[in-house]
Order: C-alpha cells, then structure tokens, then sequence
C-alpha cells in the first residue's frame, strides 16, 4: 500500500489559515484507518460543515466509486476535534482517493486535505512538486531517512461535553505544547456522563487511558488536573521511547 501526500494549495486563496483540515493515518498489517480533523486556528468560535469524500478506481481504471460523509459542528477557538473516519483494507490494490473539506456556514471553503492511496506514476510526481513546494511546512519526521509524511506529532484532539471540559481542554493543549512534549501519537481529550450530574474526564494517549478524573469547574481544580494530566502524558511517552516500541506510520 502507497500513501501519497497532497498539501492544498492554492493561487488566489488560501486554505488552512483559519480552519485547518487534517487527514490522519493509522495503520497496521491488517488496515489502514482513515480520520478526518478539524481545527479552529482563529480566536472566534466557527460553525462548520465537512465532507470527507472517498473516490475509489480499480486497477484496471473500468470500475469507480464515491463515498462520502458529511455532518456539521462548532469549533471553539483553538480546539481541535475529530470529524469522521473510515476503514481500508491493508490488501486493497485500488486507487483511493481521500479528499476532507471543511466549509464555513455560508459554504466558504477553509480548510481541505488530499491523500492518495495506491496512487500510480502521475500522482507520485505531483505529491513531489506538492512537497517541494511545501517543504518548510513538512515535519521533522518526513525529511529523514525512511520517514514516510504521515507521522503527527503533538496533536491533541477533544471531544468534551461542557464548558468545564472545553477548559480543561485549552489548559491541557497549552501546557502540553508549553512542555515541548511532542508525542509520537494522538492525544484525545474525552468527557462522558458519570454519577450524579457528574462528568467524567479521560485522557487518550492513542487508545490508552493514562489519566483520568471527575470533573470539577473550579479554576484552580482545571489547574492542578491539567498540570497532573500532562505530566502524566509526559512520564507516558518517556516510558515509551526508553522500551523502543513507539510505532511508527
């Protein structure tokens, strides 16, 4: 399987300032999982709508195919959150084209992102001229030896219920970033119902727990939980690299 990355660009506008849209890729021997995100980069809320569409050519170039999804959402400022996501197959030959669009509410395209999987001699050369142009914008990891384009470093998505969780999301990201961490995986910021009226708060690294808590609104509680969370998420990743068994996509 080939994965092909395509920067959007554009002569007379341009994407990705305000609403960032990011395709991330995880893989295994047996699938790759496709996960559309969005990120709000301004310091106003933004309502939003995105299309993550799949167009799929067999081999042989006779048989295609469209699949798409859609939905909307709102962002917050700076906060990050996952849009949609699919599953391929590790053994499937066909050509797959990725494409993740995020308009705002008046249908204003902000933010899109293109992979191609299996992509044949042309799309090899245009992901070549796309990367040369973009090359300041390519992370450490794609400009070494054997890195593939596809690893995210320090991201941190949220999928939280309440105004107390959104803030314990933006104290989390900031003292994250603040601590120059820089995760090999995604950090998920999730809240979901728990006793009485209560909310609780779990911190994914990948698909693993590392931390997790009753939510309270206080100030100073989002405070210590946040600075708690992020040295937990810190002495998790050392763990990591000093057993070597970080993967690498």
């Amino acid at each position: 399987m080939i994965l092909l990355l395509f920067y959007a660009m554009a002569s007379a506008q341009s994407f990705n300032d305000q609403v960032e849209a990011t395709i991330y890729l995880e893989s295994n021997s047996e699938f790759l999982k496709v996960t559309g995100l969005a990120y709000n980069k301004t310091n106003f809320s933004q309502s939003l709508k995105y299309e993550m569409v799949l167009f799929r050519t067999d081999s042989l170039g006779a048989n295609r195919s469209r699949n798409s999804q859609t939905g909307r959402l709102v962002l917050q400022r700076g906060q990050k959150k996952s849009l949609s996501n699919t599953i391929i197959s590790a053994e499937d030959t066909d050509r797959i084209i990725i494409l993740l669009l995020v308009y705002n509410e008046d249908e204003v395209l902000l933010g899109k992102d293109r992979i191609v999987v299996n992509g044949n001699q042309n799309d090899q050369l245009a992901a070549q001229k796309a990367a040369e142009l973009k090359s300041k914008m390519v992370s450490k990891d794609a400009t070494q030896p054997g890195g593939d384009g596809v690893l995210l470093r320090g991201l941190v998505t949220e999928d939280t219920k309440t105004r107390p969780g959104r803030d314990f999301y933006r104290m989390f990201d900031t003292k994250y970033r603040d601590a120059k961490i820089n995760g090999e995986k995604v950090i998920t910021i999730k809240e979901s119902l728990s006793l009485a009226n209560t909310t609780k708060i779990e911190v994914f690294v990948g698909n693993s727990v590392v931390f997790n808590f009753i939510l309270r609104p206080q100030n100073d509680f989002l405070e210590m939980a946040s600075d708690q969370a992020v040295d937990r998420v810190g002495s998790y990743f050392k763990a990591l690299r000093e057993s070597n068994i970080i993967e690498r996509f």
